[in-house]
């Protein structure tokens, strides 16, 4: 009897559901968004869509209008209307047809819209999940509905099956779906991972997140070390940013690439070397082709405030199991970490940066990209051949001509936040 209680109050609940509307609480063009330039779409007669970034969490929704596609990722819609278009029409399973009707789309413009979906209280039989994620700031969705702002969150709701979703700047979102059982507690841990983190045909790339700040860049102790072209120390400021775990593995490249042209052979999960500056550029255009995604070369500031963990320590010294003093370079994932659980800044291979080689400016400088030109490109880290720790220090800089390649040099990806 119990069981049809329940089933007979969640029919309710849906007819509820679905007798209520959809609101739409802003409807905006944002000049500073530039979707619609970056990934453009054109009508039958070649005439440039604008796009609609529509913020409904609800993946099933179907569209009506002058509407040339639509897609769902990462938890909101990407409608392109064409040019002209003034109205749309939503439609889902769940709430009443929306029509809201707005000032002719222009082309080459990003739209922003937002949507509320009504609450619907519940007040049946409950049981409860605990929802856990490795970072406390980040915004949790059970069912499309956002709940919280702050993990670990407890959601009580009926039994059945839940859809949870966390979602957090500078982070892949991450999805989870659960089975609630009545009067029980069940616990949902979820892993963020940095914006940028990847896994191609089953080989992973981990990114971190790097929150910007302030840091004096290089140092005065080696200053009379000419060998190492260490500059005068100087303010940086950088904006937010990720940076790779690890240096890029073998496997990675010959997956994209088809090729190795690495020295030590023989253990995928080794560092590519002997690689090109250019040969990096072209490893990463084809990937950003494959997977959708904006990588490049970290810069030679973004190098060194990930590798003193923010700046947060002088760069002096190698992490503790940092590869060097050795004949080979080990595996990517088996080097010594800093605090901020970045792997192999110190020894194993050096790696490329995108800045030309040069002075440093001694005034303070913002996101810094190096000289506007050069004969060679930055590399840092230090190798597993280094005979002492001093070219492995954070701080410590090298170069290379970029038409040239070495054993000794490899590379790690980087991505604007």
């Amino acid at each position: 009897m119990k069981k049809v209680l329940i089933a007979a109050f969640m029919v309710l609940l849906a007819s509820v559901a679905f007798a209520q509307e959809l609101k739409v609480l802003e409807f905006r063009a944002d000049m500073t968004m530039t979707d619609a330039v970056k990934y453009p779409k054109e009508d039958a007669n070649g005439v440039r869509c604008g796009l609609i970034r529509m913020g409904l969490v609800i993946p099933d929704a179907q569209f009506e209008g002058d509407i040339i596609s639509s897609e769902y990722k990462d938890g909101e819609w990407w409608v392109y209307m064409m040019k002209g278009a003034n109205w749309i029409t939503i439609k889902t399973k769940k709430y009443l047809p929306l029509r809201h009707e707005f000032d002719p789309i222009e082309s080459n413009v990003t739209y922003v819209m937002n949507i509320e979906r009504p609450q619907i209280a519940y007040d049946g039989p409950t049981g409860t999940v605990k929802i856990e994620s490795n970072i406390k700031d980040v915004d949790v969705y059970v069912d499309g509905e956002k709940m919280s702002s702050v993990a670990p969150y407890e959601y009580k709701g009926p039994e059945g099956k839940h859809d949870i979703e966390l979602r957090a700047k500078g982070y892949n979102d991450e999805r989870q779906t659960v089975d609630i059982q009545l009067n029980k507690k069940i616990t949902c841990s979820m892993t963020m991972h940095a914006a940028g983190t990847f896994s191609l045909d089953g080989i992973s790339y981990e990114m971190v997140k790097v929150t910007g700040g302030t840091f004096t860049m290089g140092t005065t102790e080696v200053l009379n070390k000419a060998n190492f072209n260490v500059a005068t120390p100087h303010d940086v400021v950088l904006r937010n940013y990720s940076i790779g775990a690890t240096e890029v593995s073998q496997a990675l490249w010959e997956k994209v690439m088809g090729s190795n042209p690495s020295v030590y052979q023989g253990e995928p999960n080794r560092p590519v070397e002997n690689v090109t500056y250019d040969d990096c550029l072209e490893f990463i255009k084809r990937l950003n082709a494959r997977c959708g995604t904006h990588f490049r070369l970290p810069t030679e500031a973004e190098w060194e405030f990930a590798a003193r963990a923010r700046g947060t320590n002088d760069g002096q010294k190698a992490p503790k199991g940092s590869i060097y003093k050795t004949n080979t370079p080990g595996l990517v994932s088996a080097c010594g970490e800093n605090a901020l659980k970045i792997k192999g800044m110190a020894g194993n291979v050096a790696e490329w940066c995108s800045d030309w080689f040069g002075y440093y400016p001694t005034e303070r400088t913002v996101n810094p990209t190096g000289p506007d030109r050069g004969w060679h490109r930055v590399i840092r880290g230090g190798s597993y051949d280094t005979p002492t720790d001093y070219p492995l220090r954070a701080t410590t800089r090298s170069h290379m001509d970029p038409n040239d390649s070495s054993p000794t040099v490899g590379f790690r990806l980087a991505m604007d936040d």
